[in-house]
């Protein structure tokens, strides 16, 4: 379980920061930092805007990739967890209500065992050290796994609906 939630949280981490890099090629505020005003200022300062902004999402200790990416494994765990007590009770013909304190102790699951599991002491980052060193076809396998696996929990919470 351990492995999966941190090949899950590898792959949301470079899904997040290519992505960032793709919509630096078409955003266009960016434009504005072509502005010979703005490029001035920032040789002045001695700063490279682009540069920043990339170190800003590529920090993996915590960048935003890396907060996104954490947020994003507390989600989709969550709403598996719900999924799977809706199932439960349909299967189970129940009359069971699911309150707020349901919702807070599955969020607090969630939390605790993403937190164990991937977060505590960084432990992320030995585990991306490994993952940088897959190969292309490993990367591409991997993140076709945690792309279905994604859907699939998103589906199963819509179907237990």
């Amino acid at each position: 379980m351990e492995n999966s939630l941190n090949i899950l949280h590898y792959c949301i981490y470079k899904v997040h920061y290519n992505l960032h890099l793709l919509f630096n090629k078409i955003n266009p505020f960016r434009l504005i930092y072509k502005l010979p005003f703005q490029k001035r200022r920032y040789e002045k300062l001695g700063i490279d805007i682009n540069e920043e902004m990339n170190r800003a999402f590529s920090d993996r200790k915590y960048g935003l990739s890396t907060m996104v990416s954490g947020g994003a494994i507390v989600g989709i765990l969550f709403i598996l967890i719900m999924a799977v007590a809706l199932l439960i009770i349909k299967v189970a013909n129940s009359d069971i209500r699911l309150t707020t304190i349901h919702f807070i102790a599955f969020g607090l699951l969630s939390a605790a065992a993403c937190y164990f599991l991937v977060l505590k002491n960084d432990k992320y980052l030995a585990y991306f050290e490994i993952y940088d060193r897959w190969s292309r076809s490993e990367k591409i396998k991997y993140g076709g796994i945690s792309f279905i696996f994604t859907v699939a929990v998103v589906l199963l919470f819509i179907l237990s609906l």
